[in-house]
């Protein structure tokens, strides 16, 4: 393991508080709404977008056209929205070599020519078998944490390349999957600096050495409890046994 326990023990402590809050329907997708736009936008300027995070926001919220910037990172920010939408609906389900094609196939869709495809003609059937292998292992394996995973899988996918084209936001779209389907909320709330360290983590992760990549996805999933968990106390919590008696519009805090 990569995690000691007292860490491990912090993050699931805020995992459970927040796991245990009501909040009406409308503010709690509003939340979430926010976390996904603001993962987009690191996602997006780990690669090397041009906008920021009011202009991601924009093309997100109100669909702004931005002519003179990057078409192709102008799309590939709307098109997360419907990679969220595929991991939303496959909650639960292990991750394989398949299902990472048809997230890359949404992902880069209307961008690259061979979404939905590995790489190389010749070797896309050596590749599906090592990624279906690796796959298999991770998901049976009883050894890491599934934070220690996430990031496993990461270095994994940057180490194969399996795509052209798109590698590394399907990665971080595999890592948050992955943490999604037990309950971990992750978003990518990262500062310039912080958007070049990833990189850097990333490129580690790619030569095998994963520890840089695991406590900064650590960082990540904290971070994003700590601020969702601060914009729930700001906002009307009931008790369970309230919300009930006034038939109120409630949910858990759940954010994907």
């Amino acid at each position: 393991m990569y995690l000691d326990e007292f860490n491990l023990n912090r993050v699931n402590s805020k995992k459970n508080r927040l796991a245990s809050m009501l909040l009406d329907v409308n503010s709690l997708k509003r939340i979430q709404w926010e976390i996904l736009m603001d993962f987009t936008h690191a996602s997006n300027a780990i690669e090397g977008s041009p906008f920021t995070i009011d202009e991601t926001h924009m093309i997100m919220d109100i669909g702004k056209n931005f002519m003179t910037k990057s078409s192709y990172f102008q799309r590939l920010t709307v098109i997360h929205t419907y990679a969220f939408e595929y991991i939303r609906n496959n909650m639960r389900k292990n991750i394989t070599a398949n299902r990472l094609l048809e997230l890359h196939e949404i992902t880069m869709r209307n961008i690259d020519k061979e979404a939905g495809q590995f790489r190389d003609q010749s070797e896309r059937n050596i590749i599906c078998g090592r990624l279906t292998e690796f796959l298999e292992k991770l998901n049976n394996s009883q050894k890491y944490h599934i934070i220690e995973k996430s990031a496993l899988l990461q270095g994994y996918l940057h180490r194969i390349r399996p795509f052209n084209n798109g590698t590394g936001s399907i990665a971080r779209l595999a890592s948050k999957w992955m943490l999604n389907n037990y309950g971990y909320v992750t978003g990518l709330h990262l500062n310039p600096y912080e958007v070049k360290y990833y990189r850097r983590c990333a490129e580690k992760a790619d030569k095998g050495t994963v520890a840089p990549l695991v406590h900064l996805m650590v960082m990540c999933v904290e971070e994003t409890l700590d601020l969702l968990l601060s914009k729930v106390k700001s906002l009307n919590i009931l008790p369970v046994e309230e919300a009930m008696e006034k038939s109120l519009d409630v949910a858990r805090v759940f954010v994907y």
